[in-house]
């Protein structure tokens, strides 16, 4: 039950709602209560619901009615988040994944105070030109010790080591790829259900970009979105490297395949790479797509996807509670005032149930015995 003398905070109402992808019409009708109440509690002209109403608001979005007596610390705003396919993502799905990694923050923001996460270790380097995204990919990859000549066989990996944490999940939609937030916890959210782990390793260095070249910017239009895949494609086939591969033979799609098990990215990112260093011509790289769309790979999925590395840090930490640390799942969960349900739709991770001891019994004889 809420604490009496504590502030009811519209702001976790909003959240909650938002997480579940509901309009404060739909709430109001679950709660039988107006929408306009639901709005005035939101904004805070109203900041004292009776707990009935409190209790109704945590039943329908998954939460205990505890969880809207705390500030949020750290809202994920727009300005700070960047959406792969932002163009075509509708503003509710974006309102609800906002929502979603907000309570993701709120998860690891309870973990860092018994794991220690590693330090933020990022550069920024703004560049819009061709050139200045060449060279902030190459200085991505010496600021991180990586080699100008090689793969990157695990880009997770550089990335959790460098502080950004991986989800491997986000809010099921063909709209979004990726998502990312640059703040205080920063995040690299993907959407693994969209089968294809040659696009998981474009997507990550996708919003690696963003992180490294768009700090403090907005996102989403055809610009940064253009500056952040000529990013990825430089930082994941730096040019003289991969040119030397390229024309070791003449362009065939055997040739291709062997490239995208070397670099670990699709055959449509090597051929748009060639492309876009001269080492393929408009009428071969228009043909090469031409073909692609007429296998299917581009709708489909392509063929020989390399392995992919799934994100370890935040799985590590919640797979260390209860071993390494004193807290539990169970209490990292009633701490947070989530309901196991949501819990497990913001980490992907369930919450056991708690065993129950059997409580000793004392028998009494039975009256043919005594």
């Amino acid at each position: 039950m809420p604490v009496r003398g504590r502030v009811f905070v519209g702001e976790r109402l909003q959240l909650a709602r938002e997480f579940n992808d509901l309009t404060q019409k739909g709430v109001g009708w679950q709660v039988a209560a107006s929408h306009a109440l639901v709005s005035q509690y939101e904004t805070g002209k109203r900041k004292d619901p009776t707990h009935d109403l409190v209790e109704a608001f945590a039943d329908v979005l998954g939460f205990r009615p505890e969880f809207f007596y705390e500030t949020v610390n750290d809202a994920f705003r727009e300005e700070e988040c960047s959406f792969r396919h932002r163009r075509s993502t509708p503003e509710r799905l974006k309102t609800q994944i906002r929502a979603h990694a907000t309570l993701l923050g709120m998860v690891i923001e309870r973990l860092s105070s018994h794991f220690k996460f590693p330090a933020i270790y990022v550069p920024k380097i703004p560049a819009s030109t061709p050139e200045e995204i060449e060279s902030a990919a190459e200085q991505s990859r010496r600021h991180w010790n990586l080699d100008l000549e090689g793969p990157i066989l695990q880009i997770g990996r550089v990335l959790e080591r460098a502080g950004v944490i991986i989800v491997p999940h986000v809010v099921p939609s063909t709209k979004v790829d990726a998502f990312s937030r640059n703040g205080a916890t920063t995040v690299i959210f993907l959407n693994q259900s969209v089968r294809s782990t040659s696009r998981w390793h474009f997507d990550i260095a996708h919003e690696c970009g963003h992180l490294v070249m768009h700090a403090g910017m907005s996102t989403g239009d055809e610009e940064t979105e253009t500056a952040a895949n000529r990013y990825a494609s430089a930082f994941l086939m730096p040019r003289n490297a991969f040119a030397r591969d390229f024309r070791t033979v003449p362009f065939s799609w055997r040739h291709i395949f062997d490239l995208k098990g070397r670099w670990r990215v699709s055959a449509a990112a090597i051929v748009k790479r060639a492309y876009d260093l001269g080492l393929l011509g408009a009428v071969g790289y228009r043909r090469a797509f031409q073909y692609m769309s007429k296998m299917g790979w581009r709708t489909n999925g392509e063929p020989q996807e390399p392995e992919f590395q799934p994100p370890e840090l935040l799985v590590a930490a919640l797979n260390g509670l209860g071993s390494r640390v004193d807290m539990t799942l169970q209490g990292l969960c009633e701490g947070l005032h989530f309901a196991p349900e949501t819990f497990e739709k913001v980490t992907g991770v369930r919450v056991p149930e708690l065993k129950v001891n059997p409580v000793d019994v004392i028998c009494f004889p039975s009256a043919a015995q005594s």
